[in-house]
Formats: structure tokens, sequence, C-alpha cells
């Protein structure tokens, strides 16, 4: 049985952290190596991560000067010894079966990355959101295959890793900076030499107020968003693969620096500049965006909320939102 290396990075989260370490403990795949990584947390974090140690062996704890999230990952993979890598956020838990199935899944198909699919959830277990991909199911590709990998999941959680190809390709989260995911996965997954999705779900994350998702501080989020995609793009122009992938490339800045970040500021603040500062960034940056083949495919609801920014009509998302948010009261969702 190959051994598994789970690193969970770790601050602030003593409200949430039992449940987090409880789904990792309670895999019915046996052979782990748990690295809880306390980021400097400043609340009963450090104290509750060595009460895990003591009663699990499997269980190593790295105390850490605060880093931020980057940083914690990157020293529980530099401490890892497992065959594969997974990264679990202290606040999210896990399908008690994710860790058998992916290790099967990457064993037989002897693929670098396993993709499978996540889900938002509230503090009650009630679902928020579902991320499911349009990747081939069940069947090993490349990305030269299916290029569209490159940028349709840019988490870090929905992944088992290969350990020995993480470190060949010199994967790492860059330190101190939101949307590190964004800044690293990208540059993994077209290194990799075989991929394969698992359509279901096995990991749910904690949809909650004050984490990163939800962070209105839009000068941060403009500029680790920009950082994050330009340290992507020189990525692929290092390694000639720039013009490869360029429509992903193009649409990796469209959803990441205009289209996902301009539907959070609409709802915190539609008279923000950073509004008009995010458009500009994108399509100063590709001025055809809107010629993008994966522009060009959206469909449903993203795009009439595109439609919406094109035009500035920002009321009427709020309106949408409002009417939405109603809807789920009234119907219980």
């Amino acid at each position: 049985m190959e051994l598994v290396s789970i690193i969970v990075p770790i601050y602030k989260v003593e409200k949430y952290l039992d449940v987090c370490v409880q789904s990792i403990r309670c895999q019915t795949y046996p052979c782990l190596e748990i690295i809880l990584v306390d980021d400097g947390s400043p609340d009963s974090c450090p104290q509750l991560c060595d009460r895990y140690a003591r009663e699990d062996s499997r269980i190593t704890v790295i105390h850490k000067k605060n880093g931020g999230l980057g940083d914690a990952r990157n020293a529980g993979a530099k401490r890892a010894q497992g065959k594969y890598l997974l990264f679990v956020d202290s606040d999210d838990r896990i399908r008690e079966d994710l860790v058998s199935i992916t290790v099967q899944t990457a064993e037989e198909s002897g693929a670098d990355v396993v993709i499978f699919d996540y889900a938002g959830e509230d503090t009650d277990r009630k679902q928020t959101d579902l991320f499911t991909f349009d990747l081939p199911a069940g069947r090993a590709f490349s990305p030269e295959e299916e290029p569209s990998v490159i940028m349709k999941t840019c988490s870090a959680v929905n992944k088992l890793f290969r350990r020995e190809f993480w470190e060949k390709t010199a994967s790492a989260f860059p330190a101190g900076r939101y949307y590190e995911d964004l800044a690293a996965i990208p540059k993994t997954l077209a290194l990799a030499g075989r991929i394969i999705y698992r359509k279901e779900v096995l990991y749910y994350y904690l949809n909650r107020q004050g984490s990163i998702t939800h962070s209105s501080d839009f000068s941060r989020n403009y500029a680790d968003r920009t950082a994050a995609v330009e340290s992507v793009e020189a990525f692929f122009r290092e390694h000639g693969l720039a013009d490869r992938y360029r429509d992903e490339l193009e649409y990796l800045v469209f959803e990441n620096v205009f289209f996902v970040p301009s539907k959070e500021i609409v709802l915190n603040d539609r008279r923000s500049a950073y509004l008009e500062k995010f458009r500009s960034y994108a399509y100063g940056k590709y001025p055809r965006l809107d010629q993008n083949r994966y522009v060009r495919e959206m469909s449903g609801k993203d795009r009439i909320l595109w439609m919406l920014l094109k035009r500035k009509w920002y009321g009427v998302m709020v309106l949408l939102s409002y009417a939405r948010r109603v809807k789920d009261r009234i119907t219980g969702k």
C-alpha cells in the first residue's frame, strides 16, 4: 500500500479544525502521513495540532512563523515522504473514500495528477456551490490533448499529485499572496505527462465569511490576481508554451482578472474604481478578449452576467442577485 502525504496549512481556524482533521483520520485508506502545518496561528490551533499528533502516530506537526497559505503548503510538501500529495485546507473536509479512490485511479492510469469535483457548503453542511468540469472522465489524457485543463481547474485542493512529479517540476506556491493556486496550478498541469479526471464530488470546502473568497480588499485582490496571471504567463513563455496555450492563457486572464473579481466587486461596491481597473487590465493585455473561443462558448447564467458587465449594467446585476437570495429563502435552498 502506497504512502499518501496529506498537507493541511492551519491559521486561525480553531472552530473548524476538528471537522477537517477527523475527516482525514477517518479515511478508508489507512496508509497516511498527515502533516499539519501551524502557520503561526494565534488561537488554540497549535495546541489542537499537538493533541492530534499525540492521538494519532500518522500525524506530524510543523510549527512555523506565519508566512501565508502558500508558504505553509510549501513547508508541508518539503517534509512529505509519500508517493502522492494531497492538499486539504483546514476549514474543509474530505469524503471518507477520497484517498482510496484517487490512489487507485492514479495507480491504474499512471497519471501524474488526478482531478476530482468539489462542492461548497455552509456551516450547516448545506451545499452552496458545485464545481464540476467539462473534461473527459475516466481516461488519462495529456494537456496537449485537452488544453482547456490548464484554465478550467486552478484549485490545488481537488487534485492528487504524484510527489515525484511535483518535485521534478519544482512546483511551489508563492508566499505571502492570495490566489496562490492560480499562480501555481496551471504551470503544474501544463508539465504533466498524464492527467485523469474523476467526475464525482470528493472534497467539500466551507463557504464562510472572512475567507479569502469573501475578501473585499480590492487593492490586494487586484495586486495578487494580476501577479498570479503574470507569473503564469512568464512561465509559459520561458517553457515555449505561450503560443500553444494562447487561448487558454487569454481565458485565464478573462476569468480571473475580469469576470470573477468584477462580479464580486459589483455585489460589494459597484461604484468602486477597481471595476474599471480590472477591466482595463484584462482588455489592455488582450484587446480581442471577446473573440476568445472559450469566452464565445460561455452559456447560461455566465453569458448573461458577462453581457451585463460588458454594458456596465451593474444595477441589474445587483437586482438579479437580490432576487435570487429572496427566492432561495422562500424555497429553503
